[in-house]
């Protein structure tokens, strides 16, 4: 009996050793998100502050909770050591996005700490009848190699739910490609700038047979966020299949298409392209 007592409390020390969660309290709309990475901000040897981005961070680039929809977010420790990052919801302009999370309540991030080969999942409780949208950064300090995935769910009464997969994304793509189809589909993206400074996005519409049919221009501001459906947004994709060429300077961002057919949904990676010649 005694050694079953150890047995156990052996246990119960290894699980709460395995894992630390504490969620981020502060008001919607706020900017203490954004305090916390500009106080990580690199110094160059020279003197020159750089952007902040470090080698472990990376982007969620859709992140929705209300209005039929939630979030769960799964995260795993591949180290053979315990790590500890951070995962912080912004708002499209940039600002904190309070979102309530099932056993944290409402909160702007999460503190994880994950002991060797350890693993979380969290989701939003998905109940306010209003739609908050935005992304989600995975902030480390270190280079610690942390896997996960997002995936957002729509429950609608007399349906059946309706799932996708997010994946977690390097934010350093700066010259990438969306294949679209607006036939009998509708193709969207979601953008996400993870950096101190705003991007300006050269965009290059071609159609099937790789020619430019349409060219435009599209923004972000500091840790700011654009979802839209093609067809709405650029006129020119409406009715075409063909693919996007996205042309972003500095370091880039975090991108994910989305493919829509009536209630069905999936998303899809955007592909890396650096040897289209810049017209």
């Amino acid at each position: 009996m005694k050694s079953d007592c150890l047995l156990v409390f052996s246990l119960l020390s290894s699980m709460c050793a395995a894992q630390t969660i504490v969620g981020l309290t502060g008001d919607d709309g706020a900017t203490l998100n954004q305090q916390i990475l500009a106080q990580r901000q690199v110094v160059k040897k020279d003197g020159q502050k750089d952007v902040v981005v470090f080698i472990g961070d990376r982007v969620i680039p859709q992140f929705v909770d209300g209005g039929s929809w939630k979030t769960s977010i799964f995260l795993v420790n591949l180290e053979n050591h315990s790590t500890s990052f951070q995962v912080l919801f912004f708002k499209d302009n940039g600002t904190d996005l309070i979102v309530p999370v099932v056993g944290q309540g409402p909160v702007r991030g999460m503190n994880i700490t994950l002991g060797t080969a350890a693993s979380f999942e969290f989701e939003t409780t998905g109940v306010s009848a209003n739609l908050a949208q935005g992304w989600a950064l995975l902030s480390q300090s270190t280079n610690d190699s942390v896997g996960g995935m997002a995936i957002f769910r729509q429950s609608i009464p007399g349906r059946p739910d309706q799932e996708a997969v997010v994946p977690i994304v390097n934010q350093f793509e700066n010259h990438f490609v969306l294949l679209f189809d607006n036939t009998a589909f509708t193709t969207a993206i979601a953008l996400a700038n993870p950096t101190l400074n705003s991007v300006v996005i050269p965009v290059n519409i071609r159609n099937q047979n790789g020619q430019i049919i349409d060219q435009r221009t599209t923004a972000l501001g500091p840790y700011s966020h654009a979802a839209f459906t093609l067809p709405d947004t650029w006129v020119s994709t409406a009715g075409q299949r063909g693919a996007i060429e996205f042309l972003t300077s500095g370091f880039g961002v975090g991108a994910l298409g989305l493919r829509f057919s009536g209630a069905a949904f999936t998303s899809f990676h955007v592909l890396q392209n650096f040897s289209w010649v810049v017209p």
